[in-house]
């Protein structure tokens, strides 16, 4: 039984011994778990692809943030995603691990794909067993017959794609960050301007997040990535990064901020973003929804 260390002896040793493609069927599953475990197979350099069945989708639906996230993972070429669209929806944990077309390695039990499932991040503990792997292949192709790609156009027609929580003030755990510094500025060299320096991308940033919100347990810790969604409809994967998790960063490039808020502030890429650039945008902060434990939605609009 292996009670420690889930996320290495089941999701990545296998890889290193030599093991080409992951084959999951999960209850649950989080897109951000997902973008984790690929950025980790790409530092690794082992080319691993992952092949997900999320077996709950025809009960309990998919939330639009995470399909529209595991959409955008497929196009790495690495990833391909299907939903449980016949009943019984499956409940179960199973991660076969293939060397080409042979079944090398398995493993079952109660660990859902999510960073709550493998990183420690909850209360709850879980465990897996080695399984037999021709007998977990035999049932992951079972499942795959009652599933369907998720990116299909007629996937909407089988599950429900729900959408986040009302996301009003008084209905959401809310905080503001502000784009300025204590003394009232854009600092030149920090926050939205932390690339303007030399031999840096002048669009990299972060969101600075004060003492008073990083001491709680708003946002995630810094072993968690998480989804944030923005009010104009798009998204990308975030993590807290910094000494003391004073920031939030985006770990598939910092540039990725930067160059959002310079279009939503309707300026130049790689232009230096100044306190007039904000008041005459309308605002000079930021509001942060906490949606689940893993996905936020990021609101940039400017209030009436």
């Amino acid at each position: 039984m292996i009670s420690e260390n889930l996320c290495r002896e089941v999701l990545l040793d296998p890889a290193i011994d030599g093991a080409t493609e992951l084959r999951i069927v999960s209850g649950y599953a989080s897109a951000s778990m997902a973008h984790r475990h690929l950025r980790k197979n790409a530092i690794q350099q082992n080319g691993v692809s992952i092949q997900l069945i999320y077996g709950m989708a025809a009960t309990d639906g998919v939330s639009q943030i995470d399909n529209s996230m595991f959409r955008q993972l497929k196009e790495s070429g690495l990833f391909q995603f299907h939903y449980r669209i016949e009943r019984p929806a499956l409940h179960s944990k199973v991660y076969l691990w293939m060397t080409g077309d042979t079944p090398t390695a398995a493993f079952a039990g109660s660990a859902n794909y999510t960073q709550r499932g493998f990183l420690a991040l909850s209360q709850q503990q879980e465990v897996m067993v080695k399984a037999d792997p021709e007998r977990a292949l035999a049932f992951f192709e079972k499942a795959l017959h009652g599933s369907m790609e998720g990116d299909h156009e007629d996937i909407g027609d089988h599950i429900v794609l729900f959408s986040p929580k009302q996301t009003h003030p008084e209905a959401q755990d809310r905080v503001t960050l502000s784009l300025l510094t204590n003394q009232g500025i854009v600092a030149e060299r920090s926050g939205l301007n932390w690339g303007q320096r030399p031999d840096r991308n002048p669009n990299e940033s972060y969101l600075r997040i004060p003492t008073s919100i990083s001491q709680t347990d708003f946002f995630p810790s810094r072993a968690t990535q998480f989804t944030v969604l923005t009010d104009d409809g798009l998204s990308f994967i975030a993590v807290i990064a910094q000494d003391r998790d004073k920031a939030i960063h985006t770990p598939d490039g910092n540039h990725i901020l930067g160059e959002y808020f310079r279009r939503r502030l309707n300026i130049p890429l790689g232009e230096l973003v100044t306190k007039q650039h904000l008041e005459i945008y309308g605002r000079t902060d930021v509001d942060f929804y906490k949606l689940d434990d893993e996905t936020f939605l990021m609101d940039f609009s400017v209030h009436e």
